[in-house]
């Protein structure tokens, strides 16, 4: 977990300080949640938990909407 978290860390530094300093509002906000997302998955992943696949959630909503992939 140390790993995940040292590794994320790294991700914010290189990405996101910029962003900061040159107060791009909307790629900040882009930005954060996408990461905060993938930081919630690695870390349920990292502690054990099991995370279905998007592509299953993608399937559904596909086929609610009468599509198919």
């Amino acid at each position: 977990m140390v790993l995940v978290l040292i590794g994320f860390t790294l991700i914010v530094l290189i990405d996101l300080v910029p962003l900061i300093r040159k107060h791009l509002g909307h790629d900040i906000i882009a930005f954060l949640l996408l990461f905060i997302l993938g930081l919630t998955i690695s870390i349920l992943e990292v502690s054990g938990v099991e995370v279905p696949s998007i592509m299953l959630l993608l399937g559904d909503v596909l086929k609610s909407l009468g599509m198919s992939y």
